[in-house]
């Protein structure tokens, strides 16, 4: 897969490729195994690191231990492609900042596939039956996929990523296999991709307190990392954006035109050691010496209570081209939304309060905008929404007080969370009973706030056409 901005690629794969994948181009690189995963694969007992003859039996179609035919034999494609690239300044870190650190990068990596291979084994892998004319979606069991992490490009320049290759066969939960509908995968992919992101970053920033310094309209980034280093190491998508400019391509089409005629043939594959001496040596040529520029990477994160960006949130789900919002969309947002990441697992708790699952694939169903972003009444009181799950339910719990006693006293129009502030002189010309409400539902939140580390109600809000 190119380089870029794209965390997550999708491609076919044919019943040839399986040797593609087996000739891994970073042999003895540290911390990294091809393993089995997924659900899917579990379940028909495969596990540890799948042998040649295994995966060349998954994509003919067979079962990988026994040799037995799964399925009809009539899917068109062997199987699926997913690729997953940690960002540049995550594999500078890998390639020169040592072996310790280089294992936590790649078992950060390794952790966020995961997460983001659960995600879509939950929520975008899905089959299709027939009955005439319609067609229903329904869950599987999850993908049976190996999962190949590498280290290098076809440039030589230092470029974590794991291929997952899922076989283009599910278990529907009617007990039937099937080929997969593609069409759900590819739905959820920017969601997927989110998920890896922000676990990576949670990850990464746990293992080895790195920070994150995001650009509009690109991946964050670690904060240290000299850009001199970024653009050595990424000459694949120099290839890619010069061959781009001298055709005068602007589509993606064009640009995946170009990745494919700037890339150069596969190398047999090299030891990791010379990998990484050739690496050394580019940063001595650019004056780097070991350690040097990555030395103030590694660092101690500022304590503070984590929140999700409520401003980057609601522009993420304004641009939806459907003029809504479904759980996918939920779930890209707040995974970009989280500048030091989240814990997939946390994710998924927190998306949950927002957007319930009720169905997977591309069947999930469309949700109003204003369903997923806060008033800013709430943003006021209670500021922006927290990343830690018990901390988001105190705020969820919150919000929904206030909200009650609006609707109770039919409040709607003021910016003040309950309509007064708590020094208005108009609090006491209320009625007896809305007085006492009042100081009850004051009382409550004064408590959220304490829980939540707030002494006074954060600025924050926006208006979407409330």
């Amino acid at each position: 897969m190119g380089e870029g901005n794209a965390m997550l690629g999708i491609h076919g794969v044919g019943r040839q490729r399986a040797d593609y994948y087996l000739s891994d181009r970073s042999r003895q690189s540290p911390g990294s195994a091809n393993r089995w995963v997924g659900a899917g694969a579990a379940g028909l007992g495969l596990g540890g690191r799948p042998r040649p003859e295994e995966f060349h039996r998954l994509l003919e179609g067979r079962h990988p231990r026994t040799g037995r035919p799964m399925g009809s034999g009539r899917v068109a494609m062997a199987g699926f492609d997913l690729t997953f690239s940690a960002p540049k300044s995550a594999s500078v870190l890998f390639a020169l900042g040592g072996v310790d650190p280089a294992r936590r990068v790649v078992a950060a990596h390794e952790d966020a596939v995961a997460g983001a291979l659960s995600y879509l084994e939950q929520h975008g892998v899905s089959a299709t039956r027939r009955s005439g004319p319609e067609r229903t979606v329904i869950p599987t069991t999850g993908m049976v996929a190996a999962r190949f992490t590498h280290a290098v490009n076809r440039n030589g320049d230092p470029h974590l990523h794991s291929h997952v290759v899922m076989a283009n066969l599910v278990h529907g939960l009617d007990g039937r296999w099937s080929a997969s509908d593609r069409r759900g995968i590819e739905a959820h992919r920017q969601a997927a991709s989110a998920v890896y992101e922000a676990h990576l970053r949670a990850g990464l920033t746990s293992a080895l307190g790195v920070r994150w310094v995001g650009v509009p309209g690109r991946t964050p980034e670690i904060e240290g990392v000299p850009p001199e280093l970024l653009g050595e190491f990424s000459s694949r998508a120099a290839d890619i954006r010069r061959h781009v400019y001298e055709v005068g391509a602007r589509s993606a089409r064009g640009r995946q035109v170009a990745w494919a005629a700037t890339r150069p043939a596969k190398d047999p594959p090299v030891p990791y050691r010379e990998l990484a001496d050739g690496w050394i040596r580019r940063a001595h040529a650019l004056g780097m010496l070991p350690g040097r520029g990555l030395e103030q990477v590694p660092g101690r994160v500022t304590a503070g209570r984590a929140v999700f960006d409520e401003h980057h949130f609601a522009g993420l789900v304004s641009l939806t081209p459907h003029g809504g919002v479904r759980r996918r969309d939920v779930v890209a947002a707040f995974g970009a939304a989280a500048p030091g990441g989240i814990a997939a697992s946390s994710l998924a708790r927190i998306v949950s309060r927002w957007a319930p699952t009720a169905a997977v694939g591309v069947a999930e169903p469309l949700h109003q905008r204003r369903s997923v972003v806060p008033a800013n009444h709430l943003l006021h009181a209670l500021g922006p929404r927290p990343i830690d799950p018990s901390d988001h339910e105190v705020w969820v719990g919150a919000a929904a007080a206030i909200d009650a006693y609006r609707g109770r006293w039919g409040v709607d129009r003021s910016a003040e969370p309950l309509g007064a502030a708590r020094t208005s002189p108009d609090l006491a010309s209320l009625p007896t009973a809305r007085l006492a409400d009042h100081i009850r539902a004051m009382r409550h939140l004064d408590a959220a706030r304490s829980r939540l580390g707030l002494r006074e109600p954060a600025p924050v809000g926006y208006d979407l056409g409330r």
